[in-house]
């Protein structure tokens, strides 16, 4: 009996903890998030946001910002996919152009400068911070949580995604930015 309530527990808490939460993912915004962008495109599993039964999912392929977030001696990712992309460097990386706009703040309840951009777009089907895709077998997953990596794991990562930091001014405009489409635009 003993064993089996153990096992109930077990289960349970894996199921209870696997969840990705709203705090969690909020957390790839903060000051002390890196970001990064790359050259290259990568799956995303996509959702209408109207769709309550999972019948209007769809994957393509995304350019993408990566999310690095500092946890002790450990980094969390998060991948946050965009598409429309207006003009590319030499190097095929995306050009980010930011302008501040007086845009309404759910939060504030008023009109703030905030960081706009018409240099790519955010899909709504494809709208947050993504825990990323897997390929098993042909076949493509999604993550149900996001990877936690060492340092060296995180160097190895840039590479194979041959991602590149923002400059600060970027990084900082990518962030309000994001904070504010993803929390006032419902």
């Amino acid at each position: 009996m003993k064993k089996l309530i153990l096992m109930l527990m077990l289960i349970l808490g894996t199921f209870t903890f696997a969840e990705i939460t709203e705090q969690e993912t909020d957390s790839f915004l903060l000051p002390k998030a890196q970001f990064y962008i790359s050259n290259q495109k990568d799956w995303f599993l996509g959702e209408d946001p109207a769709d309550f039964d999972g019948e209007y999912t769809k994957w393509e392929k995304h350019h993408y910002f990566i999310s690095v977030l500092p946890v002790g001696n450990k980094y969390k990712i998060a991948y946050i996919p965009f598409e429309e992309i207006k003009s590319y460097d030499k190097e095929g990386y995306p050009v980010l152009t930011y302008t501040t706009t007086k845009q309404y703040v759910i939060k504030s309840q008023r009109k703030e400068n905030i960081p706009t951009t018409t240099s790519y777009n955010i899909n709504i089907m494809f709208a947050g911070m993504f825990p990323g895709t897997e390929i098993k077998n042909g076949k493509k997953y999604e993550r149900d949580r996001y990877q936690v990596l060492s340092e060296s794991e995180l160097n190895a990562l840039l590479k194979s995604k041959n991602a590149k930091r923002l400059d600060s001014t970027t990084e900082k405009n990518t962030k309000l930015y994001l904070d504010w489409l993803f929390h006032n635009n419902n």
